[in-house]
Formats: structure tokens, sequence, C-alpha cells
């Protein structure tokens, strides 16, 4: 199989009056954990729904594994997983039940291995058999995360994965992510926690829908002379993003 790969040219996305992208450019090919960083409305969102084909750019284009976003099938989608900001599962159902129901649209060969791993990934086998909603909100992201993962993606996206989890279970998810990642995966994460996106491999920094730069962490924590990426994005919007 070839090397993951995510493409994004001029990309602009407008609602109305409201430009909620403008001209993001991005191209990255090869295993690695990238972050989308950036206040709350700076544009994260609707990228990942731009690159997934759920919404139609203004202007621009974006393409996974070398298949436009809008364009993308269902063959081309069995290599891509994602997890939503709010939790797209059962609530009456449970963890197992969940990750079953998206193992069988993805027409895996056997649908409960796959489960079983993905419930085992994400820590959540000991909760499997009950009711979504009877679980914790950090074990709701697991069970979320679960059904993002049950058919092995080659290209993953995960919104916002680790809002409302206490650190100890954040750190024990960016393990996972990692290992993904040393398998060959491409992770996309987005967050608003800027401390976290030192976690990743690279980091876009948006800012109201624009990139102001793209670089590795430690790159920027160098270029700003800050000591943490919260205050090399506030040095980034004083000299206007003209970094990476």
């Amino acid at each position: 199989m070839a090397e993951p790969s995510l493409s994004i040219t001029g990309l602009r996305r407008e609602f109305g009056s409201v430009t909620a992208l403008d001209g993001v450019d991005l191209d990255l090919t090869g295993a690695g954990i990238v972050g989308l960083a950036g206040p709350n409305a700076s544009g994260k969102t609707t990228l990942i729904r731009c690159l997934l084909g759920r919404l139609t750019p203004t202007d621009g284009s974006s393409a996974i594994n070398g298949t436009l976003s809008l364009a993308l099938e269902a063959e081309d989608r069995r290599s891509i997983g994602y997890m939503p900001q709010r939790e797209a599962i059962y609530e009456d159902l449970s963890p197992r039940a969940n990750a079953g129901f998206f193992a069988r649209l993805y027409g895996l060969d056997d649908p409960m291995a796959a489960v079983d791993r993905a419930l085992d990934v994400v820590e959540l086998t000991h909760r499997q058999d009950d009711p979504v909603k009877d679980l914790s909100g950090g074990m709701i992201r697991r069970a979320s995360l679960a059904c993002a993962i049950v058919h092995d993606p080659q290209v993953l996206f995960l919104d916002e994965p680790t809002v409302g989890l206490d650190p100890e279970l954040r750190s024990s998810m960016w393990d996972t992510f990692r290992t993904w990642r040393d398998a060959g995966s491409l992770i996309l994460v987005s967050t608003h926690y800027l401390g976290e996106a030192t976690r990743c491999d690279n980091v876009l920094f948006l800012r109201d829908g624009r990139p102001l730069a793209f670089d590795t962490p430690a790159q920027f924590l160098e270029s700003t002379g800050t000591a943490d990426l919260e205050a090399a994005f506030l040095q980034l919007l004083d000299d206007g993003g003209d970094r990476g």
C-alpha cells in the first residue's frame, strides 16, 4: 500500500458573511501526527470536514491518498477513520455493539475480532457491554474512538479527541496515537489545548481560519524564542505568522 497522504490547496470556506477558512495550503506524505492547533472558532473542524468531503469548499480543493475529497467513495473511505468532536454513537447501545455496527459497515472479514482489538486499544473491555448512556464522559470518548479505528484506517482524523479527559487518560490516548503513527498511519489531530500540540510531530497553527505557520514544535519554540507553544502562538500573532 502506498504511503498515506493529504493535500490541501488554497482551501477557502465561507458561511454567508463569515469566512471559516481562508487560503489553507498543506501537503503531507507518510506516517506522522499533525496537529491542527488554535482557539475555538479558528477553523479546525471546518478544515477536517472539508477534507472528508462533508463540506464543499467555496474555493480551493483537498485530497486524501490522491483522491479529491469531494470524489471519495466507499472504497476510499475504508482507509479513513474519523472521530468527530461530538460523539456520533448510539447511547442505548454498548461500546461493543457500536463498534460492531461500524465494523459491519466497513465490510470487515472478521468484524468481531476487529471489535475486540479496538476495545482493547481504548481500554474499554471492562465496560464493553454496558449502555453508552451509563458511561462516564471519558469512557464515551473512548467508545467513540473505538468506532473510528475499528477498521484499522491508514488516515485518521481526530477532532478534539481528548476534551474533558483527565490527564492520565489523555496521556494514555497520546501513547496510542504514537503507536498508530509508528505502524504507518497519518493522523490529523485538532486541539485548542496549545500545550498538547507539543505531542505532535508537526503543527499547523490556525487563527480565524487563516494558517499562521506550519512547523515542528521544537522549531516553533526556537524560532519564537519562547518556552511553550501557547507563548509561541501569541508571538506568531504579534509578528503576523510569517514562519513556516
